[in-house]
């Protein structure tokens, strides 16, 4: 089977660039803190995390710092199928860790979505960790929000609606899904609210594939981010604020081959199940498939 780093499509990021990051103290601040919420391949509910080594590399990528000390990458995306764990991993490595433990003081963390409970579900998996750990005496637990009386840091969840979020000063955003939103106005009201935050400030959006376009008709916000980042990664454009990290299956593969499933998903065969997919393959429309299991993007009329 296919290695799980480095995936299809990777943005450069220098070797020094990366030794000075704190990719390392995320993933150790995540083993010592996350859980996982529900049983499966990947352990048993409760069991702490025990992240793999590409998912290392991926936050020493997300986490490469410059000769300054600030973040390499002001702007993120990870593109992943469905089931890989990115959602534990958006949780306790960058949610909790960039709230709790990355040094800002009055830093502020938004979960953010094309719906609200799309976002809920980092959030929630944040809240859950917390209050099976030590973290909880460290923390104040609200409806929508984690505060750290400390370092006057906040972690917080919020609609989706862009017209409400030009009050925020996020020091990091996590935007989940970007591929469900029906147009870029979000994406570019966080990117904006950003500016201040300097490069302590990143915004980072996990997703899976989907249609091409958005509601107006034109290439939605995620696939015009991700045809940018393979520009990026080709060399075509000199972009080292961008950070692009994709995995997904040959274009011209066949979506019933195992060697394909295990090109896309990082996790095949250890965080997800070879049997779930042999069961996905029969029942799931090819459009379908390939976007959620296979991390490719479909036209409009295909899907």
């Amino acid at each position: 089977m296919a290695n799980s780093w480095p995936p299809a499509w990777l943005t450069p990021v220098p070797q020094d660039a990366l030794e000075r990051g704190d990719g390392r103290y995320a993933a150790r601040f995540a083993e010592l803190f996350g859980s996982i919420g529900k049983d499966g391949i990947a352990g048993k509910a409760g069991d702490g995390l025990h992240l793999r080594s590409w998912q290392k590399e991926l936050l020493n990528h997300l986490y490469a710092r410059d000769e300054d000390g600030g973040l390499l990458a002001q702007t993120a995306l990870i593109g992943m199928p469905r089931k890989n764990g990115k959602s534990a991993l958006a949780s306790a490595a960058i949610g909790l860790y960039s709230t709790i433990s990355e040094g800002i003081n009055g830093a502020e963390t938004i979960a953010v979505a094309a719906e609200k409970e799309q976002a809920r579900i980092v959030f929630g998996e944040a809240k859950r960790m917390i209050e099976s750990s030590e973290l909880s005496d460290m923390v104040t637990i609200y409806k929508d929000s984690i505060f750290v009386p400390e370092t006057n840091s906040v972690f917080r969840v919020v609609s989706a609606e862009a017209y409400s979020k030009e009050g925020l000063n996020p020091s990091r955003v996590i935007m989940d899904e970007l591929h469900a939103h029906k147009n870029r106005d979000l994406f570019d009201v966080f990117s904006l609210a950003m500016g201040n935050r300097g490069k302590i400030g990143q915004l980072v959006a996990i997703t899976t594939a989907g249609v091409k376009s958005d509601m107006t008709g034109k290439d939605s916000i995620c696939y015009s981010l991700y045809q940018y980042g393979q520009k990026v990664a080709h060399g075509e454009i000199d972009d080292p604020a961008f950070f692009m990290a994709w995995w997904e299956a040959p274009a011209d593969g066949n979506h019933h081959d195992p060697e394909n499933w295990a090109i896309a998903n990082p996790g095949f065969e250890d965080i997800v199940s070879r049997q779930d997919f042999e069961s996905a393959v029969r029942r799931t429309p090819e459009a379908e498939f390939r976007t959620k299991r296979l991390n490719q993007w479909v036209s409009s009329a295909e899907a």
